[in-house]
């Protein structure tokens, strides 16, 4: 059979044919990269975090490490490798100390001074839903979102949505509270505006000028009685529970300031709970239960080496353990308590789950919240329980299902609404006083009545409290601005149309809307219509919804020892949806 190209027709076809195949190869090739970046552009684009401001959440550049007294596994910032600012670095002094039992880690493997550290999360944020600004699509309460930052409109800034166009925002002991603008009144709608003019007046004077002048008490008395607090999303609130102590990991070398279950009757008592299982032999005595003792709960992050002084406490709280009834009556009661009001959850083996409020046990059914009767548990099987405090609503689940207390309905039994008057007082307290008392804090109690039992996995978590840390960020070029910052007890925010609020979860060391006294050009030009503490609607990004390359694995085993320091592979067992 003769060679295709010595056929006088085939090779015409063939030369022919040639450069009509190159054309399509480089057309295709066009379309591709203009594929891609429409798709850059408009759909989905790819982030780096740089800092630890969105931590335990996201990490920016950090070092892991295991505990060297419990052996949890936890992250320590470090700086960003192209940050060349010399404050709060990492250096060879510095400790870590553990979210968990509270050790101080002092041989950390990485720092700023040797550098190397694990990158920061990539993640994926979704864009054309924020593009068309629709409804169901667009920004929502308690997304992580990127945005401009607003001192250059370059930089991209990652952070959590807390407040809304059209409302004013409060944050009171660690929670989001908010009215919308047109439930005020007329007064208080005019004081909040003159409250932004003379901010924009102040903002924009070559001389430094008087302390802005915030809001009168008359509007102070009437936010009192509207704003309501924010609840966060069950997908938000899963994501910023944070870790204080699992009994799964207890510490090695116990001392007094390091987190333990201890049984209130010492050896008398019928709790044993010195190994990762922890039993109950009911002998009928009274005021015999387990506490955690060692350290209170705290708004401290393992992701901050420089930790700020004198932390405000955490009421807000969640236990959760695996349940293994023996006894046919047995119960395991559970005692959480916010501003020194006791709240209870009782769950027995008849299947009786409750919520109540009582001085202690046991609970007469005057004091009962919320009841729910389930079928008896099987006696020696497990069954896994948790019972959360949380934005003033109590719940309970059994076997990973809302009990009790999981409607969102405010009259519902299970809230119990706070009194933003009282909390207001007590921030201001706080803030003037930097004293701890102002926040009582008590520690979770364990009872057990009426049969033994045995608990696993008991594992305390605290949500996310928002609070302003000076330590980490103040105001350093506008002396007239508030210092506890903007949305702070006494200098409440008023978002006009097209504002958004925005807070980092490591809310110690996040600048962040609270903190933002500088604006870029782009900003300056917009005059009034811009203001401090906002990011504009035009200039969020989208919703961050993926971490598709977490910190990549150092592998050890290599022969050759620069390369045994890199991330080279993922960890893909930390990919996650962002929440």
């Amino acid at each position: 059979m003769p060679d295709a190209i010595s056929n006088p027709t085939a090779a015409r076809t063939a030369i022919r044919d040639a450069p009509e195949s190159l054309k399509d190869t480089i057309e295709s090739i066009v379309v591709a990269l203009i594929l891609a970046f429409v798709f850059r552009a408009f759909i989905v684009e790819a982030f780096v975090i740089p800092t630890g401001s969105m931590a335990p959440t996201l990490y920016g550049a950090h070092g892991t490490i295991l505990c060297e007294d419990c052996g949890v596994e936890f992250a320590y910032g470090l700086r960003d490798p192209e940050d060349t600012r010399k404050g709060q670095q990492v250096l060879n002094s510095s400790e870590a100390v553990c979210p968990n039992c509270g050790h101080a880690n002092r041989y950390l493997p990485y720092n700023d001074e040797i550098g190397n550290p694990d990158k920061g999360d990539r993640i994926l944020v979704l864009k054309w839903p924020f593009d068309i600004d629709g409804g169901l699509l667009g920004p929502h309460r308690w997304d992580v979102v990127v945005f401009k930052d607003p001192s250059d409109g370059v930089t991209n800034f990652i952070k959590r949505l807390i407040g809304l166009p059209n409302e004013v925002l409060m944050l009171l002991d660690g929670d989001v509270f908010t009215v919308p603008i047109a439930e005020l009144s007329d007064e208080a709608r005019r004081e909040f505006e003159r409250y932004v003019d003379e901010k924009y007046a102040h903002l924009n004077s070559k001389r430094a000028g008087p302390p802005l002048m915030p809001v009168g008490p008359d509007v102070f008395a009437e936010l009192d009685g509207k704003l309501a607090i924010r609840r966060k999303t069950p997908e938000a609130q899963a994501a910023l529970w944070m870790l204080v102590y699992d009994h799964d990991h207890p510490p090695r070398t116990l001392d007094r300031s390091q987190p333990r279950w201890r049984p209130q009757l010492g050896e008398a008592s019928g709790w044993r709970a010195t190994d990762r299982r922890i039993e109950f032999v009911d002998a009928g005595r009274p005021g015999d239960y387990l506490e955690l003792v060692g350290r209170p709960i705290q708004a401290t992050n393992a992701y901050n080496i420089y930790d700020g002084p004198s932390p405000p406490y955490v009421s807000d709280v969640r236990v959760s353990f695996v349940w293994i009834p023996e006894g046919a009556d047995a119960s395991v009661h559970v005692r959480l308590a916010k501003h020194r009001r006791p709240f209870w959850a009782t769950v027995s083996a008849d299947g009786r789950v409750s919520l109540s409020s009582s001085a202690s046990l046991p609970v007469d059914d005057r004091s009962v919240m919320a009841m729910e009767q389930l079928p008896a548990f099987v006696l020696g099987r497990a069954v896994e329980i948790a019972f959360q405090n949380v934005d003033y609503r109590l719940s309970v689940q059994v076997a990973g299902e809302d009990v009790v207390g999981s409607s969102a309905d405010p009259e519902s039994k299970a809230y119990y609404g706070p009194n933003v008057r009282a909390l207001r007082n007590l921030e201001n307290g706080f803030t003037r006083a930097r004293n701890r008392d102002v926040y009582p804090s008590e520690p979770p109690r364990i009872y057990g009545s009426n049969g033994d039992f045995d608990l696993t996995h008991l594992l305390v978590q605290r949500d996310v409290h928002y609070f302003h840390n000076d330590r980490f960020a103040s105001f350093p070029t506008e002396p007239w601005a508030p210092s506890t910052g903007w949305g702070s007890s006494v200098s409440p925010i008023y978002l006009r149309q097209g504002e958004y609020f925005m807070l980092g979860d490591n809310t110690a060391a996040s600048k962040d809307s609270r903190l933002w006294d500088e604006r870029g050009q782009h900003l300056i030009d917009r005059g009034s219509a811009f203001q401090l503490g906002t990011v504009p609607r035009d200039q969020m990004i989208g919703k961050a919804f993926f971490v598709y390359w977490p910190s990549g694995q150092r592998l050890d085993w290599l022969p050759i020892p620069i390369l045994n320091r890199l991330g080279l592979i993922p960890d893909v067992g930390k990919m996650r949806w962002i929440r």
